[in-house]
């Protein structure tokens, strides 16, 4: 997703939040054996995996193209290298929400009694073809253009679900994602949110992307490693109020604050809530819903080249 000229932003997790509302249908019915995944192909549950899937998307990227691209005008289809653009913190965003948009597809399978390895693909291409539509109308925006970096970036994170999938049959490596607000978007606002709403879209300083594993996946066992105990490794920036360089005049002409622009890598623990043991049929629901989210703990940062200890990050 790109930024010409710092003219807006957006981000791929608005995608990601469509997916959450199309496909939390499945972990909530999960619990109830009527909607639970069947054992052998189901044409009426795989016809409507296609009709909501289809209806849920086709919804989503025209809500999001209206908000998104009714300012600007159509043009021919072209390229735009915003490779340097954000630090890359959009294409991570770009990569969790191929990723989860490819587990959902997956569920889906197997809820219509797909099997396996059909599932596997055909929710690893949903991920990547779901993000697809928005890069093709990047491509006819004046205000953005088709980016090489995010389609990468797209099937990275696809690819990262269908390797796990076929080689383990499960996912020991998951994306996460947490937030916390930063004091960046009151000096552009109109690139970095105006609210609390959006600024966990829009505003990338407070987002961080984590890579979390669980230590028993890799045969680290003991009372040190409960069944839900992940290791965590994130990335975050920090200081960016522009795309490839700060600008030094507001809207308004006036002076903004120099803000050094740098990347943080992070150390932590983190929760696998699937793996919570309850008898609770709505917390096993809330608890795969909200898998997604990093669960706060203490961390160590490292960012240019110096070591830094916090007592509780998100």
């Amino acid at each position: 997703m790109n930024c010409l000229n710092n003219k807006a932003l957006k981000s791929p997790l608005s995608f990601l939040l469509g997916l959450f509302f199309m496909f939390t249908f499945f972990n909530i019915s999960a619990q109830k054996s009527i909607l639970s995944p069947s054992d052998s192909m189901n044409k009426k549950r795989l016809n409507f995996v296609r009709i909501s899937s289809f209806s849920g998307t086709t919804l989503v990227l025209g809500s999001l193209s209206y908000l998104w691209y009714s300012d600007y005008n159509t043009v021919p289809f072209h390229f735009f290298n915003d490779s340097k653009d954000w630090m890359l913190i959009d294409k991570v965003g770009h990569g969790l929400t191929s990723y989860y948009g490819a587990l959902y597809g997956y569920k889906s399978m197997k809820w219509a009694g797909v099997s396996e390895k059909r599932s596997i693909w055909y929710g690893g291409l949903y991920g990547w073809t779901f993000l697809l539509g928005t890069e093709f109308l990047d491509g006819i925006s004046s205000g953005w253009g088709a980016s090489p970096s995010d389609l990468l970036a797209n099937t990275l994170g696809a690819s990262m679900f269908i390797g796990q999938q076929l080689g383990w049959e499960k996912q020991r490596v998951v994306l996460k994602f947490s937030y916390w607000p930063t004091k960046f978007p009151q000096y552009r606002s109109n690139l970095l949110g105006d609210s609390h709403w959006n600024r966990w879209l829009k505003d990338y300083n407070g987002q961080t992307y984590w890579l979390s594993v669980n230590l028993r996946d890799f045969g680290i066992k003991g009372k040190l490693a409960p069944n839900w105990l992940n290791f965590a490794i994130g990335y975050s920036v920090d200081g960016l109020i522009g795309a490839d360089e700060n600008p030094i005049l507001d809207a308004e002409g006036n002076s903004l604050p120099i803000f050094e622009r740098k990347g943080e890598l992070y150390l932590s623990l983190d929760v696998d809530l699937k793996r919570i043991k309850t008898k609770s049929k709505f917390l096993k629901s809330l608890f795969n819903t909200l898998s997604f989210i990093k669960i706060p703990f203490p961390a160590i940062g490292f960012s240019n080249g110096k070591f830094k200890f916090h007592y509780l990050h998100y």
